[in-house]
């Protein structure tokens, strides 16, 4: 698969108030890592615990619009800048965040190595939360 083509699926699907774990899961190579905000973030192990970890978030925020805005490729890295908008489930709030995600792919095409770039404070700033909150809700 085209690694561009296999991202942009990836991404569309967050947008929507129920994870499709199953869909998620079949994107992801068995030994695929996720960091979910670089550098403060544990690194996730295995297609399973990414999964442990968006179903986690689902439970904190759905409908995560990821409205990119640049994409590159260098052959089977995915550089991704976007514009990701969340409804937050505790009080419906939409938060919007810029990202640069960055992808690596498997020959079969499945996601290895998925970590993501965003202002963890601009986040909390959105939230009404201190940056040590903030902290505590992304390294859980």
């Amino acid at each position: 698969m085209n690694p561009e083509i296999a991202v942009r699926q990836f991404l569309s699907l967050f947008h929507t108030r129920k994870l499709d774990v199953a869909a998620v899961r079949a994107l992801l190579a068995d030994g695929a890592r996720y960091q979910p905000v670089v550098p403060i973030a544990p690194v996730r192990q295995g297609a399973d615990a990414i999964c442990e970890e968006l179903e986690r978030q689902y439970e904190l925020y759905d409908e995560c619009a990821c409205a990119i805005l640049s994409l590159a490729v260098s052959g089977s890295t995915v550089f991704t800048e976007r514009v990701d908008t969340c409804r937050q489930l505790k009080d419906g709030r939409e938060t919007t965040t810029s990202v640069v995600g960055v992808f690596d792919l498997d020959d079969a095409g499945k996601i290895v190595w998925w970590r993501e770039y965003w202002d963890g404070l601009d986040c909390a700033g959105q939230l009404g939360i201190d940056d040590q909150v903030m902290r505590s809700l992304m390294c859980a």
